[in-house]
């Protein structure tokens, strides 16, 4: 797992400085709800009827939206580090925080303010990939989860897609996350090591489930304006290289010049009447044990 290097204090979630970052969260919300259906599915053990919940990294609610939804008995507790985020959370869910159905409350994913076995599921949503080291909230996972309990974990994995017609734009940004990730640079290919590191935490009977999408020209609106062609506003790849783009340049990892340049070739692609891009998403559901016996 990766470290920070000497000297490097760990970075604050990249999105904090975006002001669009929670309507970013927010247009993945159906995704969330197909994910999160999926891995239950998956579930070794059934959850007892009024489940107590945490889920760890909420950002706007996304999850919390979904795992109320599917989980109508539920109490849920979402967390987060970024009290902006949660602010939008709490207005978007008013409703279900009024009639006492969750909580927001601002913590560390990496040091969760709660006991050992409190919660019935632990879940989390494209979180692990922004921690700096991933297993210690994990471990977290595994310890306020209950015995008996369920651990949920969906992250993506930029390694397994495919993006035409410049699959080398999607290679250069991999090449240089991989070189980005000791300095704070979202790990984009956390999903493979799901089973890993919930079987390094402590779970057991982890089940994983796949979740493939595609996309292509055909599936875009027409470009209305030039600013439509701006690849600032470009969701994904360009959008992720903006919100980086400060950490790239203090660490010498690439310029402005650079930085513009693969921007605007994912724009393109993009763009191109024979765009084509697909991949897939993890969601890992895992099973807390009886403790083992000297």
């Amino acid at each position: 797992m990766p470290h920070h290097p000497p000297g490097h204090d760990a970075p604050s979630y990249i999105g904090a400085a975006d002001p669009g970052e929670a309507a970013r969260l927010d247009a993945q919300e159906a995704a969330a709800h197909e994910e999160l259906r999926a891995a239950l599915a998956l579930a070794p053990a059934p959850l007892p009827d009024r489940p107590r919940v945490l889920d760890v990294g909420a950002g706007s609610g996304v999850l919390t939206r979904a795992l109320l939804a599917a989980l109508p008995g539920a109490t849920v507790t979402a967390i987060d580090r970024d009290e902006r985020l949660l602010a939008h959370a709490r207005q978007r869910l008013a409703q279900d925080v009024a009639a006492g159905h969750v909580r927001f409350e601002r913590a560390d994913a990496a040091a969760l303010p709660y006991p050992a076995r409190a919660f019935d599921l632990v879940a989390c949503r494209c979180l692990l990939m922004h921690q700096p080291d991933p297993l210690v909230v994990a471990g977290e996972m595994f310890r306020v989860c209950a015995v008996g309990g369920l651990a949920l974990a969906i992250e993506p994995d930029w390694g397994a897609r495919a993006l035409y017609p410049d699959p080398e734009a999607l290679r250069d940004l991999l090449d240089l996350a991989r070189r980005a990730r000791p300095y704070g640079f979202p790990d984009l290919l956390l999903g493979r090591k799901l089973y890993a590191l919930l079987r390094a935490a402590g779970f057991v009977a982890i089940r994983i489930h796949p979740t493939a999408f595609a996309e292509t020209a055909d599936d875009l609106p027409p470009a209305e304006s030039a600013a439509d062609d701006d690849p600032r506003e470009i969701t994904g790849p360009g959008r992720l290289l903006e919100q980086t783009r400060g950490l790239l340049r203090a660490n010498g990892l690439a310029t402005d010049t650079e930085l513009d340049a693969l921007i605007a070739r994912l724009a393109a692609t993009r763009r191109h009447p024979e765009y084509f891009s697909a991949g897939l998403d993890f969601a890992a559901l895992a099973l807390k044990p009886e403790p083992r016996l000297p």
